[in-house]
């Protein structure tokens, strides 16, 4: 792998950690509440342990495994709501994230520079190879760990009694 391919496969190996250390330590009350339309921290969390392996996992899976296989687009929203996933307990969604993270991220590791190179075709984003997925995954998940910090820094600014806009520490 290259060393972008490596800072990715860092990232992902890295994210359940990041999600534990914030989302595990955080009020239930801060982390279930919609902040930002109708998102919420865990809703986030949910999201990303839904499309992991569906729209990542299994489709790097099957580019290495399939001679240019076709993917299709998953509609996100549409299977979050229908996996369930919003009633599970945080610690749930944080600890299945990690196995299934960890796993994959073991079989990641075994990739060889051929494998990461082949090739699929995506109905909407066209033609891509292993390593534009694994970067997409890395940045996707980078998105969203933004999101939520975003997210509980709207809920802090509220109670900075005006320092935020008259401090610069």
């Amino acid at each position: 792998m290259n060393d972008t391919e490596q800072t990715s496969l860092a990232i992902l190996a890295a994210t359940p950690a990041m999600l534990r250390e914030t989302l595990g330590r955080m009020p239930e009350s801060i982390v279930a509440t919609n902040l930002d339309r109708d998102w919420s921290p865990k809703r986030i969390l949910a999201h990303v342990v839904d499309v992991d392996a569906p729209a990542f996992a299994d489709r790097l899976r099957r580019i290495v495994a399939e001679d240019k296989p076709s993917l299709t687009s998953i509609d996100a929203m549409a299977h979050l709501e229908e996996s369930g996933l919003m009633s599970s307990p945080t610690s749930d969604l944080l600890d299945r994230l990690e196995r299934e993270r960890r796993e994959t991220c073991e079989w990641l590791r075994t990739l060889t520079d051929d494998q990461i190179a082949r090739t699929a075709t995506h109905d909407s984003a066209g033609k891509l190879t292993a390593s534009n997925l694994l970067h997409y995954w890395a940045y996707h998940d980078i998105a969203h760990l933004r999101g939520i910090q975003r997210m509980v820094q709207s809920v802090l600014i509220h109670e900075t009694g005006g320092i935020s806009e008259t401090m610069d520490v």
